[in-house]
């Protein structure tokens, strides 16, 4: 079964990878951003958190394999993004554990880590209000999970839950590809100063909040309604709410 599930998401994932073009990254050379990107919280809810970034990978890998021209270098260095992206949606959606820890405590570590590597760059210290979006998708995530709904508020628990996901997912996504562009241009290639990347990184925050908010909100609408309809089916991978 899950054999034939990483066969099935994954191949959808290239076809879709294949049709959709990349958008070029504000100021960044070689960098796209693909919008695809926009359905791994919902692979996150369908599969959890094993089979959601395993088929994002082995899918982002065929697409690379079938279309060499439509990937730069830089695209292999970002290519664990959207599946680090469903990995954090699918430990936010689900209520389960992991060594006894809550899943979305996992997401919130995800996160820390990364910008733990953000904050040791001499760009990211000075670009720190870029990190703003990052805070708030911790944020939100961990009042999704620690707010206490009655039954009667189930629904709003759950689209809550399922917001935090979707936006903790995405900027995880764009998190790991903004620190992957310091590392190869700033430290790699040695192509930007330390404050022309920082500067383009503050430039982009508009830009960044439109598109990711955007990609968000559509992966919101898509996964609420796939929960509602899924909710009482064996085909949901993820515990959204505790059963009783």
């Amino acid at each position: 079964m899950d054999a034939a599930l990483l066969a099935s998401f994954s191949s959808l994932y290239m076809v879709i990878l294949k049709m959709l073009p990349g958008i070029p990254a504000f100021g960044i050379p070689g960098a796209k951003i693909e919008i695809a990107v926009a359905l791994s919280p919902i692979y996150g809810l369908l599969l959890g958190h094993i089979l959601a970034p395993s088929s994002i990978l082995l899918g982002t890998l065929m697409a690379m394999f079938l279309l060499p021209g439509k990937y730069t270098a830089f695209s292999y260095v970002t290519m664990f993004a959207a599946p680090l992206g469903a990995l954090a949606s699918s430990l936010v959606f689900d209520r389960g554990r992991i060594f006894k820890l809550p899943k979305w405590i996992y997401s919130i570590v995800i996160y820390l880590i990364l910008l733990g590597f953000w904050f040791a760059t001499d760009v990211g210290r000075l670009a720190a209000l870029f990190t703003i979006p990052y805070f708030a998708a911790m944020s939100l995530t961990a009042f999704s999970s620690i707010t206490s709904f009655s039954k009667r508020e189930r629904l709003s628990a759950v689209a809550l839950r399922i917001l935090a996901g979707c936006v903790t997912g995405i900027f995880a996504d764009h998190l790991y590809g903004s620190l992957g562009a310091i590392i190869v241009f700033r430290y790699l290639l040695a192509a930007f100063a330390p404050e022309a990347l920082a500067g383009v990184y503050l430039a982009a925050i508009p830009i960044a909040l439109i598109e990711r908010g955007l990609m968000a909100g559509f992966s919101f609408v898509v996964a609420l309604n796939l929960y509602l309809a899924l909710k009482e089916s064996k085909y949901l991978r993820v515990k959204v709410v505790e059963r009783g």
